[in-house]
């Protein structure tokens, strides 16, 4: 901090991985930990000229997939045909994703937490180990930080509540179901299909925004007075 404070040129943010992941592995008090290192200098500012573009203020929509060997993250703009792929996206590909207006379906009870977890370095095992207590229920798999990474979530503003399934079958779109075991390692010749599962939703997920738009502005009303 001093070095930083001070105009010194350093650049350690190799260590930062490491670093990291020596806070997760906290016996008494890793996300403390965690969020000591994420407010650490490792590189000067000298180094990194100010953002000059515009704010891209578009929605956002994404889903994930888990399994012990494969992490999917599939996202979109509003009204744009194109859904990005990525399998296995380091921490640095999700820290640029943080800075988008995400929405999702069920995001802040299941995907922000991934994404979160992911942004600190977790890898597949942890990742799935996390996706495992979230879905059994488990209170403390919680991340506090999480909840509000996104801008919305379909499923919490939407004054009909049932799954993204459900949605889809009742909106006519299309839908896909998947017989590979989520609690197994996938054969890497599977995962296409598993990023067109998740490419899938992501469609369906701004699809069913668009036909629940009326509670999201009641939504955002709500905020507003608030």
């Amino acid at each position: 901090i001093e070095a930083f404070n001070d105009g010194y040129t350093f650049d350690v943010s190799d260590m930062k991985p490491r670093i990291l992941a020596f806070a997760l592995n906290s016996s008494n008090n890793s996300e403390y930990c965690v969020k000591v290192v994420k407010q650490m200098r490792f590189k000067s500012e000298s180094d990194s000229p100010p953002w000059e573009g515009e704010k891209d203020d578009r929605l956002v929509f994404f889903d994930v997939e888990i399994y012990p060997n494969l992490f999917i993250l599939c996202w979109k703009y509003e009204n744009d045909p194109t859904v990005v792929r990525m399998v296995n996206p380091s921490a640095d590909a999700i820290e640029s994703l943080l800075t988008m207006r995400l929405v999702g379906f069920n995001n802040r009870r299941y995907d922000n937490h991934i994404l979160y977890a992911a942004y600190m370095y977790y890898n597949n095992e942890q990742l799935y180990n996390l996706s495992k207590k979230i879905i059994s229920g488990d209170k403390n798999a919680y991340f506090g930080e999480a909840f509000n990474l996104s801008y919305a979530d379909v499923w919490d503003f939407s004054s009909k509540k049932q799954s993204l399934k459900k949605f889809q079958v009742e909106l006519g779109l299309k839908h896909k179901e998947l017989d590979i075991p989520w609690d197994e390692p996938v054969d890497e010749k599977l995962w296409p299909q598993i990023v067109e599962y998740c490419v899938n939703d992501v469609v369906a997920t701004e699809a069913v925004f668009l036909e629940r738009h009326n509670d999201f502005v009641a939504r955002q009303i709500l905020s507003d007075i608030s």
